[in-house]
């Protein structure tokens, strides 16, 4: 794991050119995004590559590491904010887990279906991840049930604010590689503990991040100086 001071223009970049760089190959891509502050810089990946690599934008799948249940395009939904936010696809694969209008167990059992299936066709997973201030990732928050399975790859459960549905630990840890753009001063005290990493998985999930084998955490200048400088870190 790497933790680059880095304005989030070069995350963007990075992320972009990486991207660009397994399509260029050929490779079958699945990138797996988030909603929340990573919207925008998604919606400029998204650009950049239909304007650099238009031509193999069919071999890109893309898919939500997490989604809120409702109705397609409920005002909760981060498909539904990423597409009013401008995200525009081209000829690659968006799928929307809340597409079909079905039940809270259908949608799981689909949602689970096209992301084993996106995940099994891939030569590459890129991860995009969020990291809250909470340490949570995806749809996997502190003590709630998506810490406990082992063995799905998709979790659905009622919380607090909505009913989530997420990619599992599991299925997370078969990104080979991550970004995680983390900015503001909201996340230094989760960035401290990522970079510890002493806690399980039921209080840290983003301490998950420690199973993929490539990972590039971007922070602010104004939080690097609050994280050590271990032979883990790149500053």
């Amino acid at each position: 794991m790497k933790f680059l001071v880095e304005a989030a223009a070069a995350a963007e970049h990075a992320i972009a050119q990486r991207i660009e760089d397994e399509l260029a190959k050929n490779k079958q891509v699945l990138w797996l995004v988030s909603g929340g502050s990573n919207v925008a810089l998604e919606v400029n990946i998204m650009r950049s590559l239909k304007e650099k690599i238009a031509n193999k934008l069919q071999n890109l799948t893309i898919l939500p590491m997490d989604e809120r249940y409702g109705k397609p395009g409920h005002v909760n939904s981060n498909t539904e904010f990423m597409r009013k936010s401008g995200f525009q696809p081209g000829v690659a694969e968006w799928i929307d887990v809340l597409a079909h209008d079905v039940s809270l167990e259908e949608t799981l059992e689909y949602y689970a279906d096209v992301a084993a299936e996106a995940m099994a066709d891939a030569h590459i997973i890129i991860g995009q991840f969020g990291l809250g201030a909470d340490g949570h990732v995806a749809g996997i928050l502190p003590d709630s049930p998506a810490t406990d399975e082992d063995y799905a790859t998709v979790i659905g459960y009622e919380w607090s604010d909505y009913v989530r549905l997420t990619l599992s630990p599991r299925a997370l840890t078969d990104v080979q590689v991550a970004y995680v753009p983390a900015y503001g001063q909201s996340k230094e005290a989760a960035l401290k503990r990522l970079q510890l990493n002493e806690e399980p998985l039921d209080q840290l999930p983003a301490g998950l991040l420690y199973e993929i084998p490539e990972v590039y955490v971007y922070v602010d200048n104004d939080i690097s100086h609050a994280l050590a400088k271990t032979e883990r870190a790149l500053f």
